[in-house]
Parts: C-alpha cells; structure tokens; sequence
C-alpha cells in the first residue's frame, strides 16, 4: 500500500489522537520540553529541535541533514509498507516545523494533503534541507489565502531571547501585537491569526478560493 494522506496538526491534538484516527506519527519536540505523550500508535518518529529557521544561531538546537534523513527514511519505509498509512506530523503550535515536513511528505508521495494552502508558514531551514536531502523542489505555498488579505510580522532578537508577532486584517485593518520568548512564537502567530480571520479552527476541506466563506 502506501501514505494515504498526510496533516499537520499542534502538540495537544496529537495528544489526543487515537489508533482509529491515525496509523503513524511524526512527533517533533523542543529539547527542553519532552516528548509529547502519544498513544500506541504502530509507526512514531521522535525528533527534537527548536523552530528556528536560520543556522547562524548556535545556541539553538537546529534541524540538521541528520534529522532530514531520519524523516527521509522513516517516510519511504511508510511508503513502501503493504499497510495503508494515514500520517499525522504534529509540532508544538501546529504552524512551522510540522508543516514543512507534511509537504516534503505530500511531494515526495503525491498522497492527499487537504491543508496544504494553510502551510505557508512552514519552516524554511527545513525545507531547504529536506529540499537538499530529497532532490524535490519543496516551497512554501502563497501565504493563507490571499497575501492582501493579511500580514505576519515577526521579529525576533537573540540577544534577549524575545519576539515581537504583528498580525494584520487586511480587510479590516484589525491588528494583533505581542511580546513573548521566541520559544512562544508559534502560539502568537496562531492566536493573532485567530483573532484577525475570528475563527478557531480552519476547516481543512476548505481551499484558498473559498476563504472568505469561511465561518467560526
């Protein structure tokens, strides 16, 4: 068989998945935070790194080629399996590092990837290395949905270890700034997008056409 699909998905709803509603995981973890207590599901990949998007930081735990070629190898053995694979990749917000794997896995597999206009955040460094590693051309798709419909701003200091997230409506010109350890980045991101397009939640049939139908 194969990897029938593939989604990305926050820490605390992979903590919640079932055996029923996926048949393997890629679980990716900040060093200092633990790995995430998962169910017993028949296939895990365990990976631990921070989302940082540049390798000129060397106090960060960076995505490396060695990690690249763990999920490399972890995704062609799922795919060559005689079991038919639905794979969850979760991260700590759900945004950055588990969606850059979810499109290596959907372009190295061509399997159904119903999110992937909501990947534009994905983390650069790793696609750029599983790019490298694979020999696909991994990019991000154009922002959700449409780039004059909203803006992400982050600026991030090292120095102090903090982060500044400014998301913007560009329809209604509603804004959202914070402050918080760049290790919380993800979170802001999520919750200013949340509040400037006023839903929770996206629903992952929906593609970019039908955004502005989208309802909370």
């Amino acid at each position: 068989m194969t990897i029938l699909s593939v989604d990305f998905i926050p820490r605390r709803k992979a903590e919640a998945l079932t055996v029923e509603e996926a048949t393997a995981v890629i679980s990716i973890n900040e060093p200092e935070s633990g790995m995430a207590p998962l169910a017993a599901f028949p296939e895990i990949l365990r990976l631990a790194f921070h989302d940082v998007d540049s390798q000129d930081y060397a106090d960060w735990v960076l995505f490396d080629d060695a990690q690249g070629q763990e999920v490399i190898g972890f995704v062609e053995r799922l795919h060559a399996s005689p079991i038919a694979h639905h794979l969850k990749v979760h991260c700590r917000a759900g945004i950055s590092r588990s969606a850059a794997v979810a499109l290596y896995v959907a372009e190295a597999t061509g399997c159904e990837f119903l999110r992937r206009p909501f990947a534009g955040l994905a983390n650069k460094l790793m696609l750029e290395i599983l790019s490298r590693a694979s020999g696909l051309p991994l990019k991000r798709p154009r922002a959700l949905p449409k780039r004059e419909r909203f803006q992400v701003e982050v600026s991030r200091n090292f120095e102090t270890g903090l982060a500044e997230v400014r998301v913007v409506n560009g329809v209604t010109g509603e804004e959202i700034v914070q402050e918080a350890p760049m290790l919380e980045v993800p979170q802001l991101v999520t919750a200013g997008l949340q509040r400037v397009w006023g839903i929770a939640n996206p629903p992952s049939a929906h593609h970019v056409t039908n955004w502005d139908h989208l309802e909370g």
